[in-house]
């Protein structure tokens, strides 16, 4: 009997099928950028995808990535980054240069004014009232060229703060899921690798994997208009945003992909981890969803978690592989649950948590 095709690997097959069908050179950044398309977790990304016609060619697909994807077009947007500040440090020279000049020409005048009083003998009005007037003027002169200066040394200086504002926004939004604003695949690879930097000595934490129960079911109400690759994302964004209110603590959340989550959570106590997972669920729970057709509550979001202790595992892999085992279960078992990678039951285990025992 044939093994079932998981929906990461649907959507995997659709890519290669759809990059093969519009001739898209198969490049690293086409095939990321058409897989978000194609996975929905962004539907602006795949609504303009979908606009660029049968046709896409790599300059139109290339201006997508640099919108959606800008990790694949670093080396332009600091390219440009770097044109604008060259900007900026040959305005602000040429700032310096004019004050420079026009502090030498101040100084001139003082000079002449400060020698024609010094004369000895007697000095007559006339020359004594121009000598005044010239200083008081280039005196006036400079304030207010010195306040223009001030003023553009201060414009100067609000734009290079925009330029570095721009840049750590470019930095943080490679590690940012769009449509929840939780951590993205990409961070959650760095994070779970720094687990196991050093093999001989991990990092002691647990790994939780989660799914939303029953999505496909949600994905499918036709709560959300559009391909199907943009049903469910307004279900995932409440799913996130009570993610966000939850996780007082800090802990590393991400979305994975469609309706999949991950946690790293700092402990070597599997009490403590489960008492946060527990924490996570209820807030989950807390509030229900509401659908966009009718304002009616569908009823509260429950998510199938699966957890792995890094104390258990190798390495990475390994441990991403435990903390699948123990959510699959979950999901099995009927789903709103947690289930512990272990052969022990925690201290003080609530009734619905499960033990994976491996």
């Amino acid at each position: 009997m044939s093994n079932p095709i998981s929906p990461e690997r649907s959507v995997g097959i659709r890519v290669a099928t759809a990059m093969f069908q519009m001739g898209i050179e198969g490049l690293p950044r086409n095939y990321e950028l058409v897989y978000e398309a194609y996975s929905g977790q962004n539907s602006d990304l795949t609504k303009e995808f979908v606009a660029i016609g049968k046709v896409k060619s790599q300059q139109a697909l290339d201006e997508l990535g640099r919108k959606y994807l800008p990790h694949h077009h670093e080396a332009t947007v600091l390219s440009k980054t770097s044109d604008h500040m060259r900007h900026q440090m040959a305005s602000f020279i040429d700032l310096l240069e004019e004050e420079k000049t026009s502090l030498n020409d101040y100084g001139k005048i003082i000079g002449e004014a400060s020698r024609s009083i010094s004369v000895e003998g007697e000095i007559d009005r006339e020359t004594l009232v121009k000598s005044i007037q010239q200083l008081s003027q280039a005196t006036e002169q400079q304030t207010s060229k010195s306040q223009a200066m001030a003023a553009a040394a201060q414009q100067q200086a609000q734009s290079i703060e925009e330029v570095k504002s721009e840049i750590d926004s470019f930095e943080r939004m490679k590690f940012v899921d769009p449509l929840t604003g939780l951590a993205n695949r990409r961070s959650f690879n760095k994070a779970v690798a720094k687990v196991y930097a050093n093999p001989d000595l991990p990092m002691m934490c647990g790994l939780g994997f989660a799914q939303i129960d029953g999505f496909s079911g949600l994905a499918a109400s036709g709560e959300s208009s559009g391909p199907d690759s943009l049903a469910g994302d307004h279900f995932v964004r409440h799913v996130g945003k009570l993610l966000h209110e939850v996780n007082r603590n800090g802990e590393f959340v991400a979305r994975l992909d469609k309706d999949r989550f991950a946690f790293l959570i700092n402990s070597a106590e599997e009490s403590e981890i489960m008492r946060l997972i527990d924490g996570f669920r209820a807030g989950i729970a807390s509030r229900p969803m509401i659908s966009q057709k009718n304002g009616r509550s569908l009823g509260n979001a429950t998510l199938s978690f699966g957890v792995a202790m890094s104390t258990l595992a190798n390495s990475a892999t390994e441990l991403m592989s435990f903390a699948e085992k123990a959510m699959v279960m979950s999901a099995k078992n009927g789903g709103n649950r947690a289930t512990l990678y272990s052969d022990k039951a925690p201290t003080g285990a609530s009734r619905d948590w499960m033990i994976y025992r491996p």
